[in-house]
């Protein structure tokens, strides 16, 4: 089981993915400091090799030492970007499985956040990435982040963003308990086909993108269906997709792409989740079994069960 971040812990920070511009991730890592936290970074974190932060072996290796570091209490992706599809050949996933410390990604690094599930049932995070810390997420992202790393997240998760409006796009099943698969539609994508892909019958799928243009989301989610991914789920959570606010159109492409792509399946559809690319975004498990329930018209996400070990 995972350990939870406790305050005045030491957060490390490596870069498996694309490369950081600098004086955001010192903002970042100030920033942290500043909420009583030890920072250590990566020796390559600051690097740039092309459009990644440095070479596979390099970003493999300090990933590796990180997630093994007993200076460490967890760790987090400095940013996505591209890569860590590039590393899942060369990761030891059998042995960051085993880690006890939690591990925060977001976006690309769904790729290698999915394989550690698919592999060996290991639980991670996604949620803001370490440069996001700089002030780029809302205060309500960031300390959602470091709540639940701390295994002290509210009652009901949705509790931090209570303004945002998630439309139930489909009915169901008013409670469900079954494991939390979010994910970056375009790696989870990227995945199909590969050994690394988990099963996803019986999940609850969450999905986000990046300002995909709504034709590119349709073709991505009929190959989910198409591989047969999308007719056994326990729910679909659709997130933020990145467009303009005032882009109702791609909106609304994409709740009939939705539809269409989950036809003659009866499981519940929620719409407008608050979890993407926006700065305002959730903090959730990668595997975890959680509870996601239907009230009197108010909706609730909580752990049912915590993949944090039970405090002394």
């Amino acid at each position: 089981m995972l350990r939870p971040l406790k305050p005045g812990g030491t957060i490390g920070i490596c870069a498996p993915a694309g490369p950081v511009k600098r004086e955001k991730l010192e903002v970042a890592v100030a920033q942290l400091t500043a909420r009583n936290f030890r920072v250590k970074t990566s020796s390559h974190v600051f690097g740039k090799h092309g459009f990644l932060s440095a070479t596979d072996d390099i970003r493999a290796a300090e990933l590796h030492e990180m997630l093994s570091d007993p200076e460490v209490d967890a760790v987090f992706a400095a940013r996505g970007g591209v890569g860590s599809s590039r590393l899942l050949s060369r990761l030891i996933l059998e042995q960051l499985s085993q880690s006890e410390k939690p591990f925060l990604g977001f976006s690309d690094t769904t790729a290698i956040q999915w394989a550690l599930w698919a592999k060996h049932q290991a639980v991670t995070f996604t949620g803001p990435l370490a440069v996001e810390f700089d002030g780029s997420v809302t205060s309500a992202t960031s300390q959602m982040a470091m709540d639940v790393l701390a295994d002290a997240p509210q009652d009901n998760w949705l509790d931090y963003f209570p303004k945002t409006e998630i439309e139930l796009l489909r009915g169901g099943a008013n409670l469900i308990i079954a494991p939390l698969l979010p994910g970056n539609l375009t790696m989870i994508a990227t995945l199909i086909g590969t050994p690394y892909m988990p099963d996803l019958r019986g999940v609850i799928l969450v999905i986000e993108d990046i300002a995909e243009p709504p034709y590119r989301v349709d073709r991505l989610l009929f190959h989910l269906r198409n591989a047969g991914h999308l007719q056994n789920l326990a729910a679909l959570v659709v997130g933020d997709f990145g467009w303009d606010a005032s882009d109702l159109e791609s909106r609304e492409r994409l709740r009939d792409s939705i539809l269409d792509a989950t036809e003659r399946t009866a499981y519940p559809i929620l719409f407008g989740f608050p979890y993407g690319h926006g700065a305002e975004r959730l903090t959730l498990p990668v595997g975890a079994p959680m509870q996601l329930g239907f009230k009197s018209g108010a909706m609730s996400l909580t752990y049912a069960i915590s993949p944090f070990a039970p405090s002394a």
